[in-house]
């Protein structure tokens, strides 16, 4: 158990935040942490999301089954789906917060369903601030206001300077996913 955990957000445009975020699972599965990993608008197939599955060390649970489109190819009744589970998953993170058995809470893309009107951010920010003192908060997206920014202890910030994708080429298995 922690003596006290902080809240991490990592932001922006540029590719690499998910990958933040496994760097800090692998870490501290290996230090034998209590994890618990969340994924907001991702479900498609992805290398490391089947190998920290594979570890049997911990579950990865997605609140996106109902599609496999991005948010703006959806239609108003994909979207109303989408934000049912997203909002079953706010309800889990909430509950996760306030369990004993937990030490770090890796939650993937939540930023996105602020900036998509799927949830709250303030429904975000009094689950965050009302957590136990002692579990580890890591939220990730492209999104971030300046009240979400206040209530975290760390914040980096990710930006593209270059990337291939701009040429044409397309996600690489193994590579990018």
């Amino acid at each position: 158990m922690l003596e006290k955990g902080y809240i991490h957000i990592y932001k922006g445009e540029g590719r690499g935040k998910t990958s933040i975020l496994n760097g800090m699972v692998i870490r501290a599965l290996g230090n034998n942490l209590r994890v618990y990993y969340l994924r907001f608008l991702k479900n498609r197939p992805s290398g490391e999301i089947d190998f920290l599955e594979a570890t049997g060390k911990l579950e990865i649970k997605s609140f996106y089954q109902s599609s496999q489109k991005f948010f703006w190819e959806m239609n108003n009744e994909e979207k109303n789906n989408l934000k049912i589970e997203t909002q079953q998953g706010l309800q889990y993170l909430k509950n996760l917060t306030q369990r004993s058995d937990v030490d770090l809470i890796v939650v993937d893309e939540i930023l996105g369903c602020i900036q998509n009107g799927l949830i709250k951010e303030q429904d975000l920010i009094e689950i965050l601030v009302t957590r136990k003192a002692t579990i580890e908060v890591a939220l990730s997206g492209r999104y971030l206001s300046p009240s979400l920014e206040a209530v975290a202890d760390l914040v980096s910030e990710i930006n593209n300077k270059k990337h291939y994708f701009e040429t044409g080429q397309i996600a690489r298995k193994g590579i990018d996913y």
